[in-house]
């Protein structure tokens, strides 16, 4: 059951099923095929909560209740937020896709992060590929960049008109390019097979490559990027320069949004969230990620294990952290992803955030919408 004082999924808000036909409808017009959230979309959303109860089932975990934020649907805000994947690391897991998000309405589609099967996740949100016409990456660890291969390669074989641009940092521009490199072969195997010239993917996509401070627009859009602490090298360092991890801060027309994407405890990262309506929030417990990757992996180097500690301890979020974060923010609303815990461990990461936060708190799962 829900919490009784929490809101109930936008697809079950109080009126929702004429709400929802409007919506659809509405969507559609754009996207003929499959527009927003359509009640295909939905249907999507109640198989993989049966499909992820299952799993759970069988891992010997207690199915987790997920807590949605209050009436954020079409009707309430400008866009809406949908987390596509809210799985944290590498590590697959039965229930979680990898980190993935859409800030989206019926004109204009945002995808923040594309990990491994981004592509997919969008069709089980009811969302067409075509309409993503706009990538921003907070950083290149695989888990955040693994699904913009399919992002690139399935508008290639789909012939989708139209320039994909991506915002990412320093980097990026070469990341694409090895993916724009490794499509060749099928470029070629298509001009082969139709006569006809199909476009090499640097002619469709526009990189853009950006920093501390950089902001710019989408649309009516307005998003400012800062570095943050996961990757660790001191300021100032060469290596500071070349790795860098950003967060985003998305001022909508009528909300503002901020993503940390992965970072440890970041001043700069508070100072971007300030008076955010909606945080999106990162989350580890470093001990228990740690040991669930030691059981998976027994055989990790042991040259690696005190670096991969450091990382998890320093260079990501505790509950505490995050806590922290919104209260010192001023963040409204926090929503929690990238998110490894165990269901048996949530009750007391929530009871940690609200030692500092008392503001509405989600543990978002796939395809939740804010």
């Amino acid at each position: 059951m829900k919490d009784p004082d929490l809101p109930r999924r936008t697809d079950e808000v109080p009126g929702s099923s004429g709400e929802g036909r409007n919506r659809s409808a509405a969507t559609k017009r754009r996207f003929p095929r499959r527009g927003f959230l359509t009640g295909t979309a939905g249907a999507a959303v109640g198989a993989t909560a049966v499909g992820a109860g299952w799993l759970v089932t069988t891992l010997n975990e207690a199915p987790l209740v997920t807590t949605v934020l209050p009436t954020t649907n079409k009707l309430d805000h400008d866009m809406l937020w949908t987390t596509l994947g809210t799985m944290g690391g590498p590590i697959a897991s039965p229930r979680r896709a990898q980190p993935a998000n859409l800030l989206h309405n019926a004109d204009q589609a945002i995808l923040v992060d594309a990990g491994d099967g981004a592509v997919d996740q969008l069709g089980k949100a009811g969302v067409d590929l075509k309409a993503v016409e706009t990538v921003v990456l907070s950083h290149l660890h695989v888990d955040h960049t693994a699904g913009l291969y399919g992002v690139i390669g399935r508008r290639l074989q789909q012939h989708i008109p139209g320039k994909l641009a991506i915002y990412g940092p320093p980097g990026t521009r070469q990341e694409v390019d090895r993916i724009n490199s490794s499509l060749t072969y099928l470029t070629e195997l298509m001009r082969a097979g139709d006569g006809r010239v199909a476009d090499l993917p640097p002619t469709t996509v526009e990189v853009t490559e950006i920093t501390d401070g950089s902001t710019f627009a989408l649309g009516p859009v307005h998003v400012t990027a800062a570095t943050n602490s996961h990757y660790g090298f001191d300021s100032g360092s060469t290596q500071a320069a070349r790795f860098q991890s950003l967060s985003f801060r998305f001022d909508t027309p009528d909300r503002s949004i901020a993503y940390t994407g992965d970072t440890g405890p970041s001043s700069n990262v508070e100072r971007l969230a300030a008076g955010a309506d909606l945080l999106v929030s990162e989350i580890m417990d470093p001990d228990q990620t740690m040991a669930g990757l030691k059981a998976s992996r027994p055989d990790i180097p042991a040259y690696a294990e005190p670096f991969i500690k450091k990382h998890f301890a320093k260079q990501h979020l505790t509950a505490d952290e995050v806590g922290l974060l919104a209260r010192r923010s001023g963040a409204k609303a926090l929503v929690l992803t990238h998110n490894p815990l165990y269901d048996a461990n949530i009750a007391t990461a929530r009871a940690a955030i609200a030692s500092h936060f008392t503001g509405p708190t989600a543990f978002a799962e796939d395809l939740d919408n804010y």
